[in-house]
């Protein structure tokens, strides 16, 4: 971890604090039905991820700019929260809540390592949506 991610930590308070992504972490925010099976298939080697039960969205914390260059389908609503974007963190000794809540905490798995969850994602999507429109050569 580098020496700023030392500083940061969950809200220690009651509630989750809307924070800004792109300073201590970037976040990569998957569907539901999507993420439960990246987060099986990475299993100990995920990071944090925090739960989202309104937008039915897992995230997954990543090294800020880690994701520079990833390219997702739109189809299947993946989101890259970075620079200008924030997020919904929950207190740090959430994991269990009806409301937005640590899957994997903060304190246990830091970061998670933004290589390994690209090819598990991209490996996840491609078994629930089939390839790539541009990769069946299609459009050449």
């Amino acid at each position: 971890m580098s020496p700023a991610l030392h500083t940061w930590a969950p809200p220690s308070g009651v509630a989750a604090e809307l924070l800004p992504a792109g300073v201590f972490w970037d976040g990569v925010a998957v569907p539901a039905y999507l993420g439960r099976q990246v987060l099986a298939r990475l299993g100990r080697e995920s990071g944090a991820v925090i739960r989202d039960p309104y937008g039915y969205r897992l995230t997954w914390l990543v090294p800020p700019g880690a994701t520079r260059g990833w390219v997702v389908p739109e189809t299947s609503w993946v989101q890259l929260l970075g620079t200008a974007q924030h997020l919904t963190v929950p207190p740090g000794w959430c994991t269990r809540s009806a409301f937005t809540h640590w899957v994997r905490g903060w304190a246990e798995h830091g970061l998670t390592d933004a290589r390994l969850l690209h090819v598990v994602l991209d490996a996840v999507i491609r078994a629930e949506h089939g390839p790539r429109e541009y990769e069946s050569g299609a459009g050449r």
